[in-house]
């Protein structure tokens, strides 16, 4: 088997447009709805790949002008190995950020390739004893639907940083314990601060927020102080500090680890350099007995790979929301948790349910 084509799509898959919304201009075009790059890869055997990458009209350039070339006529099983040698390829403007999003897509696509043409799933070729049923969580803002829909862990967005001063952290604490009071007690609470936060800042509300019983605050502090990650995991109590979102491939988690900045791994798959890497990731941190629990799992490509990780993990899913998605193609790339729990099938490769026509329509640039 050979590849014959490459073809990549910047599409939009916020599940109700918000372009030129606040959100949009936080995130900008980059932004995980709003960056979605899809990679699809042809081979002569008439199977094909779909990915889901990062980096929107920026990664595609990348693949299309590049590593595009590169790969026509190589073995698309070889998944792991093209992406060492694109990774070489790369490395003089890569290593982090819109490059191994691009890599992320593409190797993706290998293995959906792989996983096809063996007629198996990708999760059941990775692992002697997958866990095709796991627990999900719900990021989302309607929490009380969440509880009533089976869900046994939501996540809070928290809203207010450094800039917004004493005002904004009692309201930040008025929010987290709002919450814990629709949720219940039984409920997992997690909180993500979005890198707004400093190392004192960060202790100072685990402790205000002790009575709320947080399971965890997620990126509380700008990603490359590895040295105030440390701290933080070592001092805040009864509260895990978790990262990853913004890091990338096995060498800068391999840093998280050394450091000891991080009590839970959260690569996300697209984003992070695909399964290939996410798979090396998991390894390293379940060698330190750090589980690893991917950012936005809750994709066909993240849910196979939490099904086949080495220590248990929960998926990460948007919503629920009273108000079903508009975007279509949104619908088809953000499988349903039923009771609050994802349950995977034997469809081989991801089991992406996708046609040309679909992701054209959701295409918002072109080269």
């Amino acid at each position: 088997m050979r590849i014959t084509d490459l073809r990549t799509y910047h599409v939009d898959l916020n599940p109700t447009p918000i372009r030129g919304s606040a959100v949009a201009r936080q995130r900008g075009p980059f932004a995980a709805q709003a960056g979605a790059l899809l990679v699809e890869v042809s081979t002569d055997e008439g199977v094909t790949g779909w990915g889901l990458g990062g980096g929107g009209l920026a990664s595609a350039l990348i693949i299309d002008r590049h590593l595009k070339d590169f790969l026509i006529g190589r073995d698309p099983r070889e998944a792991e190995k093209l992406w060492d040698e694109l990774y070489l390829l790369t490395s003089i403007y890569g290593r982090r950020g819109l490059v191994i999003m691009a890599l992320s897509g593409i190797d993706l696509a290998l293995w959906d390739i792989t996983g096809k043409a063996a007629g198996k799933p990708v999760y059941r070729m990775i692992s002697k004893n997958p866990r095709p049923r796991f627990p999900a969580y719900a990021t989302s803002g309607d929490f009380g639907l969440a509880v009533e829909q089976g869900f046994r862990g939501v996540k809070l967005a928290i809203p207010y940083g450094l800039a917004e001063g004493e005002k904004g952290f009692q309201d930040n604490l008025r929010l987290v314990e709002k919450t814990r009071d629709t949720i219940g007690p039984e409920v997992e609470l997690m909180t993500d601060v979005y890198l707004k936060w400093d190392v004192e800042y960060t202790l100072r509300f685990a402790r205000a927020a002790r009575d709320a019983s947080l399971k965890w605050i997620e990126e509380p502090i700008p990603v490359d102080d590895y040295d105030g990650m440390a701290r933080l995991c070592r001092e805040v109590e009864n509260v895990l500090i978790v990262s990853g979102e913004h890091e990338f491939t096995r060498y800068g988690f391999r840093e998280l680890l050394r450091y000891k900045a991080s009590q839970i791994l959260q690569p996300d798959i697209s984003w992070a350099g695909g399964l290939s890497e996410c798979l090396k990731i998991a390894a390293l941190g379940a060698r330190d007995g750090i589980p690893t629990w991917p950012h936005q799992g809750g994709t066909p490509w993240g849910l196979h790979l939490i099904a086949a990780l080495p220590l248990p993990a929960w998926g990460e899913t948007w919503g629920p929301s009273i108000r079903p998605p508009e975007n279509e193609l949104f619908r088809r790339l953000r499988p349903a948790a039923k009771a609050g729990e994802f349950l995977l099938d034997d469809k081989p490769g991801f089991g992406v349910d996708l046609d040309r026509q679909l992701v054209e329509r959701y295409t918002v640039d072109r080269l």
